[in-house]
């Protein structure tokens, strides 16, 4: 056949979840540094935004190489795994950050546990042949593009529904009765 389908497919599901964690935060990021407190107002915001927004793709940089190491030691699967969690964690952490700089190391640790670029790209040489390697990157350089574009979409739209709407209680009450401010 030349290709793998449903274990491309499946990084390409992984893909595109790493994309959406990295970006989803886009489309409030400036709002949440003023309520933190890190910026003063709106003005201020775009800049303070910009340390938490590449927080995560520092880290990311500083363990890229180290994460190929580990994918060529004990396999991919263990290596995505990781990755994946470190978006799930490092949302619901992010989600629920007190301070400005709980939010920030926060972003800095989910980048740093996920190799994901890395390795997909040596999945990707090794679920193809010849003349598929370039669909198979296409694939996942489509999801990647499909989740940076849904990431900031998908969270911009839910943040505009009110809290009091929810089925649960205020995010911020919660937050509050948790630590006291």
């Amino acid at each position: 056949m030349g290709y793998e389908p449903v274990p491309l497919g499946v990084l390409s599901l992984v893909i595109f979840v790493n994309a959406y964690g990295t970006t989803f935060l886009f489309s409030f990021i400036g709002f949440m540094v003023v309520d933190l407190g890190a910026a003063k107002n709106k003005n201020e915001s775009g800049y303070v935004a910009g340390y938490v927004t590449s927080a995560f793709f520092v880290g990311r940089m500083v363990s890229s190489i180290f994460w190929g190491y580990m994918a060529d030691k004990y396999g991919r699967r263990p290596v995505l795994l990781i990755a994946l969690l470190s978006i799930a964690i490092g949302g619901v952490a992010f989600g629920a950050s007190p301070t400005f700089e709980i939010a920030l190391l926060v972003r800095f640790l989910a980048g740093l546990f996920n190799g994901i670029i890395a390795v997909s790209k040596a999945m990707v040489h090794e679920l193809t042949t010849g003349e598929h390697k370039a669909m198979g990157m296409s694939a996942v350089t489509a999801m990647w593009s499909l989740g940076l574009i849904l990431g900031p979409a998908i969270s911009g739209w839910t943040s505009s529904i009110p809290s009091d709407s929810l089925p649960m209680e205020s995010m911020n009450e919660t937050l509050n009765v948790t630590t006291g401010h």
